[in-house]
């Protein structure tokens, strides 16, 4: 399949900063195979596509999800993180099925391309039907089971089943996903690292995220969340650490010498009250910073763009600096952060000849983004998900004018809106 995209305001993400105008994206197959102002009269497409009054950029990566959550959004609102999840949280997913956590993936799945997200990172459970859902969506995914110590055994052979399933898929990539130091033992812990490193595969953990989380892993081992991944092996340059919202020079030095990336959730962390990650201190110290939504049931929903907005101006106002965290970084934290965690640098991440063409449109004519005085600024600070106009992964288009390719969205929503009502006894 050709295709060609003319007449676009290309964001590349390239080291130069590069914003062309006017300009043509070819696409053949799954790559990106041109980017430039001028026309390619030997390029015969199968179909070409005006993207004129819009941007044509990288498509977002969310680096911290739990996808099927979507089904738990505003169940449990106003309060802490520890009441959030063993008084609220906790209870009612041990009444979701296997087929429930499939549906509400695929919810999940177009609430992500229909606001810019082409990748996403997730940890949760019944992964078999994440990924399941994810490939008939056709999205681009890193899944991992939520290894905790009442299901250890099973998590970690459930994990290594699934990686070789999918070992040579496009789209499917499994990852080893240690939940958190505070649902697993030391011994567990160190099992998990032993199979990420076996597997080879990138790991994702939950690591001081609460000043209640790293007090209590002072008192049960007498040091924080993450130097105990550390110690027992789940801190590599391999691992995304969600959180990491609260470090010492300690850790911050490790996280360095490591080069681990870490996934910033502002939105989350802010409702749950779990505090503010000083993400330009760690920029500034060359530590690569990614973003992501977490869970619609602590955010509540999963637009990427609303997620920049508030990670920029969270710095600025709680740090005081009004130049800190400008619209610049915290779009590379989305885009090219994002692809490096994932060690897919030189494929995903940029608008750039070779690269996977995950892009996506996003349409300038619009209130919101007039006059067109910046066009960063304008992406990180005036844009919503809904001024997405297009989501193509692969090379292929799954989210057009408001129009899912692959899925029916009225019946996803009326499933979701039954599975609610049937686990929270509503029916």
């Amino acid at each position: 399949m050709k295709i060609w995209i003319k007449h676009a305001t290309v964001v590349t993400m390239d080291d130069s900063e590069r914003i062309l105008y006017n300009a043509n994206v070819y696409i053949i197959d799954k790559h990106i195979s041109a980017v430039s102002t001028d026309i390619d009269h030997n390029f015969i497409a199968d179909q070409i596509i005006d993207a004129r009054q819009n941007v044509i950029m990288p498509g977002l990566i969310n680096t911290h999800s739990h996808i099927p959550m979507v089904l738990l959004r505003n169940h449990a609102n106003d309060v802490n993180l520890e009441d959030w999840l063993y008084k609220h949280i906790f209870p009612v997913e041990t009444k979701l099925s296997a087929k429930d956590i499939y549906h509400g993936t695929r919810l999940g799945i177009l609430e992500m391309i229909s606001t810019g997200t082409t990748t996403f990172v997730d940890m949760y459970f019944h992964v078999e039907e994440i990924a399941k859902a994810t490939k008939e969506l056709k999205m681009r995914a890193y899944l991992g089971i939520g290894i905790t110590k009442d299901s250890l055994e099973r998590n970690l052979s459930q994990t290594k089943e699934l990686f070789n399933y999918y070992k040579n898929d496009d789209l499917i990539n499994i990852i080893v996903a240690p939940h958190a130091v505070y649902t697993n033992d030391e011994s567990d812990l160190i099992q998990a690292g032993k199979l990420a490193k076996e597997l080879g595969s990138l790991e994702t953990i939950h690591l001081n995220e609460s000043w209640n989380e790293v007090n209590n892993s002072m008192e049960k081992y007498n040091t924080t969340p993450l130097l105990e991944a550390y110690k027992t092996g789940n801190l590599t340059s391999k691992t995304i650490v969600a959180h990491a919202v609260h470090l010492n020079d300690e850790e911050i030095k490790l996280i360095q010498e490591v080069g681990c990336s870490l996934a910033h959730n502002p939105c989350s962390n802010l409702k749950l009250s779990s505090g503010i990650m000083e993400v330009h201190k760690l920029l500034s110290k060359g530590i690569n910073v990614t973003l992501g939504t977490d869970g619609a049931a602590s955010n509540n929903n999963l637009d990427m763009f609303e997620e920049m907005k508030f990670a920029s101006l969270l710095q600025k106002g709680v740090f005081g600096q009004p130049d800190m965290l400008n619209a610049w970084d915290t779009l590379k934290m989305a885009t090219v952060n994002g692809a490096k965690a994932l060690h897919r640098e030189n494929e995903l991440g940029k608008i750039k000849a070779g690269y996977l063409a995950d892009l996506i449109m996003v349409n300038l004519n619009n209130l919101n983004h007039t006059p067109r005085a910046n066009i960063i600024d304008s992406l990180v600070y005036s844009t919503s998900g809904s001024d997405v106009m297009m989501t193509m992964i692969n090379g292929e288009i799954l989210y057009q004018y408001h129009e899912f390719k692959l899925a029916d969205k009225q019946s996803v929503i009326n499933m979701a809106n039954y599975i609610y009502n049937k686990i929270t006894n509503k029916e």
